[in-house]
């Protein structure tokens, strides 16, 4: 063997065993076997897979952060919606007394307008973003504008939609429109008086066959004449049919509205009078409206028959818009539980998840310490070895030539 293949071989010995102590060195310093691809291409780019499936469910986790902050803001908002409904029944309940002062019905009507407030405010609340919780997509502007009892909404439709898993969006939000203007499908019939003279006040709305082909159309009950000589018409306004002509009226009889209602009216209807009976109208829907119009007629002073019968059709009227708003309220914040609920199963998942990929990653990744320690001495030994035997064999060479 020549000498120079002699050096070669020397030389090679002791550069490997300088990377391998230079390469666990590295391992020590920043406690990682993979440093670089090219310490273990394989590993490198299972580690690199592993890293962007737990950045993916890192930004998943984010996202359901994002969606239960936005679903308990309304949550949050809704729970006192809940409560302010029920002060409001209570207090048309207490209104519905026949036997009270006008004194007596601006206290309520004073206690009813602070339920109004309250509500007002919670469908125009913003969440700790300064974001209108109820706008829709437009979240600076204010969800329900104007007077009182001409309230409208302004904001949109939008429902953002969060993708929280890999196979899963929820909508992040409720537009104002679907919560404080909107009723379910279960949703109370609801009697409007006209513009009446008379002392007419509707006791009682029955339903009588809820499978009737008619039930849910529109109805209008018009009278005619007055005294013992009134008589009543029913209208299906949905069709344009004519149900009852010209039928006589008699205090305190049930009418039929088709074929699923029926309606108890007692008083002296005047001449022009008319009930329109509606099932989930646009007009009957906006529960803020409705308070402002109950809070309006309280204030109002009775001293007449026709004037009570006024107030208490009034009543009568937002006590079912109560308890359909109270309803609709309620399926809303149903569909939140659910939705939270859902959340919390895919965040114990993503956590799961989360525990498991970290685990793998630092399996491929991380070093074994005691081993890459035990392997450092021994690389060490390896290439003083080299070395010396390198210096062994140049001393030999040297002595050859000699």
């Amino acid at each position: 063997m020549s000498t120079n293949t002699i050096y070669a071989q020397g030389t090679r010995s002791i550069l490997d065993q300088q990377t391998r102590v230079s390469q666990i060195g590295e391992q020590l310093s920043t406690g990682k076997r993979i440093n670089k691809p090219s310490d273990d291409p394989r590993g490198a780019a299972q580690l690199l897979d592993m890293q962007q499936s737990s950045q993916i469910n890192d930004q998943y986790a984010s996202t359901r952060s994002t969606a239960e902050t936005q679903l308990s803001s309304e949550e949050n908002q809704l729970n006192q919606v809940t409560s302010a409904l029920d002060s409001a029944k209570q207090a048309l309940v207490h209104a519905g007394n026949g036997t009270l002062s006008n004194a007596d019905r601006d206290s309520l009507a004073n206690q009813l307008d602070g339920v109004y407030q309250q509500m007002l405010s919670a469908a125009n609340a913003k969440d700790g973003s300064g974001n209108a919780i109820f706008a829709g997509f437009k979240s600076n502007a204010t969800a329900f504008t104007g007077s009182p009892g001409n309230l409208v909404y302004t904001g949109d439709q939008g429902q953002r939609q969060l993708q929280v898993d890999g196979s899963r969006s929820i909508t992040a939000n409720d537009p104002g429109s679907n919560v404080f203007a909107a009723t379910t499908a279960n949703a109370k019939y609801v009697a409007t008086a006209g513009s009446n003279s008379g002392s007419t006040t509707y006791q009682s709305l029955d339903v009588v066959a809820a499978n009737a082909s008619d039930y849910g159309d529109t109805f209008q009950l018009s009278f005619t004449g007055s005294g013992n000589s009134a008589t009543y018409s029913v209208v299906d306004t949905t069709t344009g049919n004519t149900l009852v002509s010209n039928a006589a009226y008699q205090s305190g009889q049930a009418i039929a509205l088709g074929g699923g209602l029926q309606t108890t009216i007692k008083g002296d209807p005047a001449n022009g009078d008319s009930y329109t009976f509606a099932k989930g109208a646009n007009s009957d829907s906006n529960i803020l409206n409705a308070l402002a119009n109950t809070v309006a007629a309280l204030r109002q002073p009775v001293d007449s028959a026709a004037a009570q019968a006024t107030l208490t059709n009034t009543i009568n009227r937002a006590n079912r818009q109560v308890d359909n708003s109270l309803d609709n309220v309620l399926s809303v914040r149903s569909n939140l539980g659910t939705k939270l609920n859902a959340l919390d199963n895919l965040d114990n998942i993503g956590d799961t998840q989360s525990v498991t990929d970290k685990q793998n990653i630092s399996k491929l990744r991380d070093v074994d310490m005691v081993s890459a320690i035990s392997d450092f001495s021994l690389a060490k030994v390896a290439l003083q070895a080299a070395q010396q035997t390198f210096s062994s064999v140049q001393k030999m060479s040297l002595f050859s030539q000699g």
